[in-house]
């Protein structure tokens, strides 16, 4: 099946994001060891040594790629309690959208990068510091770049016109940080961005970029274990909970040929419907969007939107490294259409993916099963497509599961792991991926 057709067969089928098995999985050589990737975040360098760290990454787990972890928020570790084997502090609260390496101011314009002024931060760069050292071990250095690229407070005071706003003016909220989202057709964001990625590819030795980065708020929060079948719900919601109807898209939408002012209307009308009887009849997704194509057209919009948004990041870094992959953390999952994702035309525009579906975290042999079935469906996606690994969540208190997961997602056709994240893992589950590769397809690598 040609790319071409292969594309067209997805989006009849209304799946982006995950897709229907219809065989055809590409297995990675088992002559060519797994890519295992593992998140650090800069205090877990400064408070364990980097040295150290990566001792525990590479000989517990078989890590042979790190990425550090930049312009994060909250509390560290996420879901609470404490670190279990950080000697200097029990939990962290992040600067607000920070970085951890120092900027080459001339790669950016009117909003520049916050750098950490934390003492026993702001005294070393840690990028060039973590790389020095994992090129001494002949292992993978990565940059993550997070949710949000630029905090909350300067995003409203400096950028307001670059907030996106919903079908109703209203400003979009995230699920995970209640924080406003900035539009990706903002002419200075934009800028920003090209120089975040500009700045790392030009003058660090990396081998990837990564970033989560929040495209359009998913309309409705589900876990990969709990997923409805058809979307419909998503295409209800989605003008109201997501963005984005800014100056920045009509201008945008109107290069396009559409007129997103006047759909706007239109849109305001469906959005204030019966949503649930409209569920309760059980109509698709896929044939509601047909009843309304100016919200196929608006989906559609967003998703041109993002593809333009890495075309512009990825075009910028292989200016200064044609060799830098340029990596989604595909946090959004299944029906990520709804959240401007398109996979199969956004693959265009990146290298690789972290395909995010934790379950390790929760005490639940039955979800790694679940996990394994969405990992085959993500294959048949993006596995004739880019380079791709599966996520898993060191984090959780029950290492057989780790262990188990470990082990069957070998054979779902990703070309290895990413594990995250190491500050809030207990070291014996790292112990149980070690275990978990050692019986999986690529066992003969972990001996």
């Amino acid at each position: 099946m040609s790319d071409l057709t292969r594309r067209n067969f997805i989006k009849a089928l209304g799946m982006s994001g995950v897709a229907a098995s219809y065989g055809c999985n590409t297995v990675l050589p088992q002559s060519q060891p797994p890519e295992i990737s593992a998140s650090v975040f800069p205090w877990d360098l400064a408070d364990e040594g980097i040295e150290n760290v990566l001792d525990n990454l590479q000989g517990r787990a078989g890590a042979n790629s790190i990425y550090m972890c930049n312009l994060s928020q909250s509390i560290r570790p996420f879901r609470g309690g404490e670190y279990t084997h950080n000697p200097v502090r029990k939990s962290y609260t992040c600067e607000d959208c920070h970085i951890y390496w120092k900027p080459d101011m001339k790669h950016y314009g009117k909003i520049k990068p916050l750098r950490t002024k934390r003492d026993f931060l702001a005294k070393s760069d840690w990028v060039e510091d973590l790389t020095t050292a994992l090129r001494k071990r002949k292992m993978k250095s990565a940059v993550e770049l997070f949710h949000a690229w630029i905090d909350p407070i300067r995003l409203q005071e400096e950028l307001p016109d670059a907030i996106q706003i919903n079908v109703f003016g209203k400003p979009v909220i995230t699920h995970n940080y209640k924080n406003h989202v900035v539009c990706h057709n903002s002419p200075e964001f934009q800028e920003y961005a090209v120089g975040l990625y500009s700045d790392l590819a030009a003058n660090y030795d990396l081998d990837y970029i990564q970033t989560c980065l929040v495209p359009y708020v998913l309309p409705t929060k589900y876990f990969v274990q709990n997923l409805p079948p058809d979307p419909i719900e998503w295409a209800l919601v989605a003008t109201e909970k997501g963005g984005c109807f800014c100056n920045h898209c009509v201008f945008e939408a109107k290069k396009k040929g559409f007129d997103l002012k006047e759909a706007q209307k239109e849109l305001q009308v469906l959005a204030k419907q019966d949503k649930k009887a409209i569920m309760d009849s059980g109509i698709t997704a896929e044939e509601y969007l047909k009843q309304n194509p100016v919200l196929k057209r608006w989906l559609d919009f967003r998703c041109e939107s993002i593809n333009n948004f890495f075309h512009l990041i990825s075009s910028a870094a292989k200016s200064f490294n044609p060799n830098i992959d340029i990596r989604w953390n595909h946090y959004v999952r299944t029906h990520s259409y709804y959240s401007g994702v398109d996979l199969p035309s956004f693959m265009n525009h990146i290298d690789s993916i972290r395909a995010n579906a934790f379950v390790e975290h929760q005490d639940n042999m039955k979800l790694v099963h679940d996990k394994v079935k969405y990992l085959e469906n993500f294959e048949n996606v993006a596995g004739d497509h880019v380079h791709w690994v599966a996520a898993l969540d060191i984090r959780g208190k029950n290492p057989a599961v780790l262990e188990k997961s470990a082990e069957l997602s070998s054979y779902t056709g990703c070309d290895g792991y990413a594990l995250s994240h190491y500050g809030g893992a207990q070291l014996k589950n790292l112990d149980a991926v070690k275990r978990g590769l050692q019986k999986s397809k690529w066992s003969k690598h972990f001996k």
